[in-house]
């Protein structure tokens, strides 16, 4: 069975997304996205979610939503 993860690789290591693998040894599939640019993808995402999401009340930086979102991911 497949199960797909989210991560950015940098130098050797992949950085997990949201919930990490539950596992110490697996055999894997790369699939690489062509932008690799973290603050890209940041903003795409943003983008994507226009018109989805209520406006929030107040500007929030991209440091903020991206500390909601792996605290979320962490599940705290």
């Amino acid at each position: 069975m497949l199960k797909s993860y989210e991560a950015i690789y940098e130098n050797g290591r992949l950085n997990w997304l949201g919930t990490k693998p539950g596992f110490t040894k697996a055999k894997v599939t790369v699939l690489v996205e062509e932008n690799t640019d973290p603050e890209d993808n940041a903003r795409q995402s943003i983008r994507n979610l226009k018109g989805i999401v209520p406006r929030p009340e107040r500007i929030i930086s991209l440091e903020e939503m991206d500390m909601a979102i792996r605290l979320e991911g962490a599940g705290l």
